[in-house]
Parts: C-alpha cells; sequence; structure tokens
C-alpha cells in the first residue's frame, strides 16, 4: 500500500467546469490531493521455484571427498495497482466531454462532471462514478532467475603433520543471473498521476568463480608443547570473474585458532577482503516512484528558497556506472568452557568492518542540497517550473562513500541436563561502539552511533548501540518449550539544525516470542561420524565451532504400526510471536515506526506440521 493521497501538478480546471467558482481557466501550478480516490494501493503475488539436485562422494582414493550441485530459482512477481490515470483525471473536470453525454458511446453513466472544490470529510455523492472512470490498475510482472553450478573437492589430510593433517578444500562455480520486468500498456504510457512512464528491462550475467582453502594444524592433541594445545592456521582465496561488465577480483582470507591450555580456552581471529558487485536491480531495474513526506521533521527543506514543501513525486533509477563494493573485515575474540561449571559457554568477539563504494538510494534532502550548489551526482536533477517552486526530483543508486563499524558480540549458554529434562539458557548481545558513513567519496564521514542519520531521513533506520535477545528452552521427551525476550536499545532523531526541531529519544523496547513443539519419534536417532564444526541443532548457535558434532540420521522403522510408520519423525510447533502485542515506537515528526528495525506486524500466532522421511 502506497500514502494515504495522490498529489496532482498541473491539470488545468476550465471555466467550463460548473463547480469551478472562478469561472476561468485555473491552470499552471494546479494541486488537488485527490483523497476521494482512495490510497495507493499495490497488490503484489509472489510464484517462487526452487529445485536442488547433487551428487556427493566420500573416501575417495584415502581421504578425498567431492560434492557437486545444480540449483535454479526462480520467482516471479506480479504487480497489480490502484492509481489515477491522468488523462482520465483531465477528462472528468470537462463538462462538455463525450463521457458525460448520454448519446456518446463513452458515457459513464452521468452527465455530472467531478467537483474537486469539495471537502474530503464530506464525500461528494456525485463524485462516485467520474472517480471510478479515472481509477486505472496498471500491471508489472517481475521475473527473476538464478542458476547456480558448484562443483567443490577436499580432503582433511593432504598430508600428514605430527599435529595432524593438513586440509584442502578447492573448487569453482558457475552463476547465470537474469531479470525480466515488463510493465503493460498503462504504466508504460506514464499515464499515471504523480509517476513516470515504466520500462521493460531484460537484463542478465554470467559469473565464473574458483576458491581454495588449506588449514594447517601446528599443534594439536597428539603434538602440544607448553602454550600451545592446539593451534591450526587457515587460508583462503576466491577469484570471481564478472562477464557483463568484464569485472574480475581475488580475494584473501586468513585465520587463526588457539587453543593454549586445554578444550575449554579457544582463541580465534579472521582477516578478510571483501568484494560485492551490484545487483541487476541496481544496474539495469525499472524505476521506482514515490512522493516526497510532508510531514517528515515539517517537511522536505528546499535549499533555494529556504521553506519546506510538501508532497512532490521522485524517481529512483538504475545506474549501468555502478562500481563494485569493497570491503575488510577483523573479527576476534574468545570461546571459554570452564570445567568448574559443566554446561556453560561464554564467547566475546570483537569485530571491525570497513567498507567503499557501498550501493545506496541517495536521501532526498542531500539530493536538493547538491542541485543548488551545482554539485548534482550523475542521473540526479531538481526539476522546477517557472517560478523555481520544485516539480519533481530524480536521483539513481550511487556509490557511497566509506562506511566503518565497529564493536563486540556477546554470547553466554548454560546447558542443564535433569532428570526432568534439559534446560538451556543462551543469550546473544551486539555492541556497537562506533558507526561511521559518509554518502559520498570523500566527504566527511559523520559517526552515528545511537542515533538515526539527521537531514530528514527520520528514524527509517538508526544505529544502535546495544541489540540482543535471550532464550530459555527446556526439552523432554520429544516436548520443546521456548520462550525469547528481544532487546533493541534506543536512539536518538535529530531534524535539520535549521529547523530547530528539538531532538527526540526513540526508547528502548522489548519483544517477547515463545514456542512450543512436539515430536513424535518411535525410532531412535542413529549418531554417524562426527564432523568437526557441524552443528545440527538451531539451539547451539552459542556453542563452540571447533567442538565435533555428529550428523543425527534416522533407524528404519521397518516393523512398526501403519500409523507409527506415517506419524514417525513429525514435528508439530505452536506458536506467538510478540505475546504482548507491542506497535513499534513511533519517530516524532512523521509517528512512523523504524520499519528498518522494527516489525509491524503485531501480535503472531502460528502453527506448523513438518514430517522428515
Amino acid at each position: 500500500m502506497g500514502g494515504p493521497t495522490y498529489e496532482h501538478t498541473g491539470v488545468p480546471v476550465g471555466a467550463f467546469n460548473p463547480f469551478n467558482p472562478f469561472q476561468q481557466i485555473i491552470s499552471g501550478l494546479t494541486r488537488a490531493r485527490t483523497i476521494e480516490f482512495g490510497n495507493r494501493l499495490r497488490n503484489n503475488e509472489t510464484d517462487a521455484f526452487f529445485p536442488t539436485l547433487g551428487f556427493k562422494g566420500d573416501n575417495l582414493f584415502g581421504s578425498w571427498g567431492y560434492d557437486a550441485g545444480f540449483r535454479y530459482s526462480q520467482i516471479k512477481n506480479t504487480s497489480t495497482d490502484t492509481f489515477v490515470s491522468a488523462s482520465r483525471f483531465n477528462r472528468i473536470l470537462n463538462a462538455a466531454d463525450p463521457i458525460f453525454d448520454p448519446t456518446s458511446s463513452q458515457f459513464i453513466g452521468t452527465t455530472t462532471p467531478y467537483n474537486p472544490f469539495g471537502d474530503y470529510r464530506r464525500p461528494i455523492a456525485s463524485n462516485a462514478l467520474p472517480v471510478d472512470f479515472a481509477i486505472i490498475h496498471p500491471t508489472s510482472v517481475d521475473l527473476s532467475k538464478l542458476a547456480t553450478l558448484d562443483l567443490n573437492v577436499y580432503t582433511t589430510s593432504l598430508f600428514k603433520l605430527p599435529a595432524g593433517g593438513v586440509g584442502l578444500a578447492f573448487g569453482g562455480q558457475f552463476r547465470r543471473e537474469t531479470l525480466e520486468q515488463g510493465p503493460d500498456e498503462e504504466a508504460i504510457s506514464g499515464d499515471i498521476l504523480g509517476t513516470g512512464p515504466g520500462n521493460f528491462t531484460h537484463a542478465g550475467r554470467k559469473v565464473y568463480a574458483f576458491y581454495a582453502e588449506t588449514s594447517l594444524p601446528v599443534f594439536g592433541s597428539t603434538s602440544s608443547a607448553p602454550g600451545f594445545h592446539a593451534l591450526e592456521f587457515t587460508a583462503a582465496g576466491r577469484f570471481e570473474d564478472f562477464r557483463n561488465n568484464d569485472t574480475n577480483v581475488m580475494v584473501p582470507k586468513v585465520g587463526v585458532r588457539w587453543q593454549p591450555i586445554d578444550e575449554s580456552l579457544t582463541v580465534r581471529a579472521t582477516w578478510g577482503e571483501g568484494f560485492h558487485e551490484p545487483s541487476l536491480i541496481e544496474f539495469f531495474g525499472t524505476p521506482s516512484f514515490g512522493f516526497t513526506n510532508e510531514l517528515q521533521f515539517g517537511g522536505t527543506i528546499d535549499p533555494v528558497t529556504h521553506t519546506r514543501f510538501g508532497e512532490v513525486p521522485f524517481t529512483i533509477r538504475s545506474n549501468p556506472h555502478l562500481q563494485p563494493e569493497d570491503s575488510r573485515s577483523f573479527s576476534g575474540g574468545i570461546v571459554y568452557t570452564p570445567k568448574f561449571v559443566q554446561g556453560l559457554t561464554v564467547s566475546v568477539d570483537i569485530f571491525d568492518i570497513e567498507s567503499k563504494g557501498r550501493v545506496i538510494i541517495p536521501d532526498l534532502q542531500n539530493v536538493l542540497d547538491r542541485s543548488a550548489v551545482g554539485q548534482s551526482l550523475p542521473l540526479e536533477s531538481v526539476n522546477r517550473d517557472v517560478n523555481g517552486e520544485i516539480t519533481s526530483i530524480e536521483l539513481a543508486y550511487q556509490n557511497s562513500g566509506s562506511q566503518k563499524a565497529r564493536g563486540a558480540d556477546f554470547g553466554l549458554q548454560y546447558q542443564i541436563q535433569t532428570r526432568f529434562g534439559t534446560f538451556t539458557s543462551l543469550t546473544q548481545a551486539t555492541y556497537l561502539d562506533s558507526f561511521q558513513f559518509s554518502q559520498i567519496a570523500g566527504a566527511t564521514e559523520v559517526e552515528l552511533r545511537g542515533s538515526a542519520p539527521p537531514g530528514g531521513i527520520g528514524s527509517d533506520e538508526a544505529y544502535l548501540k546495544w541489540k540482543g535477545n535471550s532464550r530459555l528452552d527446556w526439552a523432554w521427551h520429544g516436548l520443546d518449550l521456548g520462550a525469547t525476550a528481544h532487546y533493541l536499545d534506543g536512539f536518538h532523531e535529530i531534524g535539520p539544525s535549521f529547523l530547530n526541531f528539538p531532538e527526540h529519544y526513540v526508547k528502548e523496547t522489548w519483544f517477547f516470542d515463545v514456542q512450543a513443539s512436539y515430536n513424535l519419534t518411535f525410532t531412535p536417532p542413529v549418531e554417524t561420524q562426527p564432523v568437526p564444526g557441524v552443528s545440527t541443532d538451531a539451539k547451539e548457535t552459542g556453542s563452540p565451532k571447533n567442538v565435533a558434532e555428529p550428523i543425527v540420521g534416522q533407524a528404519p522403522s521397518f516393523g512398526l504400526p501403519c500409523w507409527k510408520t506415517l506419524l514417525n519423525n513429525t514435528k508439530i510447533t505452536l506458536g506467538c510471536n510478540n505475546v504482548f502485542g507491542h506497535d513499534p515506537p513511533s519517530a516524532h515528526a512523521t509517528e512512523n515506526y523504524a520499519d528498518y528495525l522494527y516489525d509491524s506486524t503485531g501480535r503472531f500466532v502460528y502453527v506448523s506440521l513438518a514430517k522428515k522421511f
């Protein structure tokens, strides 16, 4: 659903309209809030198709193995909109138009034209038929496809060292992406109030990738030294070649894992570089349209006249000249499982991430500010009428400047087994020490931690100092009960300085979920060979990744009664998200919630039935 009303600019109201109190043509910069036409609606229907085919082999030539897979995904989105036709709006204002002539084949059932001078709080009955005539339903069909072919070859013992075998994995990938966007004739014509014409899109690209990764154990359980119960280094590299724009990159990654005393304490660190190619939507997608928010911080500011203005249409376009995003990241920390407290695991990790060239949609206020000083970015423009008033704004996806984030992740898990079942408590939290961002290359970085970006963005997004969740779970004889608390820190909203809006603090929030499930199991699970670092249970998210955990299969169910065979390995789940139905906190000026942070669904009850074969 779009905004509550439309705004129309430039439709002349003729002197022949019987409701025109001025008896002369009203033209030029005329505006009408078409409230009687209802909300801008977008009805989306999505169909998804996702088949996967794979092959896997182990213990080939001793310790070698392989896996290969083909994946294909196709997502089709059909969008049917409810908008107002600009040409039909003109016609319903004209009492002389054939649509009001009972002898015409175009007659719409009334001889009374549309009255634009009423009060929306008291609907005008005679406007109903003209309104129905002017409403149209343009349709757009978007289709995206992704085909991926992977081949991986690996060994856990390329050759032996005193501390263990040297691991090696290498492989390749081929990806083909396709994007098709097809608006119908009504959308292509651009005959819609407040929007421009839609465009056809047919784009695609092919990507080739190759990678290699190795692990080198220096010390281990069979070869240790004082202060070095275990020490292992990892190194990896990935090469990708994008055929649509002849872009290629090689990115490295290195890591270390050290246990100075025994398995109870692990120190780990990873450093790597990253590379992200813009999406096909960002490169070639159909333009999207919207309206400036006349309520947000009192309205968007025209930097030329230093006045605020209301709803003005803007267009966001793709940008075929975008550059890839580059990044660098470091993370390091400890995992501690003290022997004197069985079942307790504590983890602390720090992170430092820097990226350059991330693709963003520029802030509208910044687009206006750049235009005023003649420094508009490519594909940006602010269009004005002869009186200098803004009539529309055009912008495009752009590569941003730098973005730096620094903080820490904390984890605390405690599990105890009793004759009344297994109790598990898992708490995870993130502390953001700093978040700096510059919207364009070369601009001064702004510290945004604990606040929403200033300048009119409001609370669409904010960079919280703290956020986390805590889960308490009880499992007993197939029954699993759990409750989760989610915490989001508060943040400050700061409006443009020249508007003198007081700083507003959006309070911290708590949301609570509960879930109960029962697993019908009539055959015991079969534990196959443990695989290091593989967790088979979502509740073990906080467990140390260096612990060898088993892959669990199911024993054959031969000889069971028919009903037990049918119900074996069936899981029934009942849950409720946002138990107390709390609404997200609202922003100071717009009274809208921060949709990048919060879920507006409210209390949500669900039931699921899963069957494993």
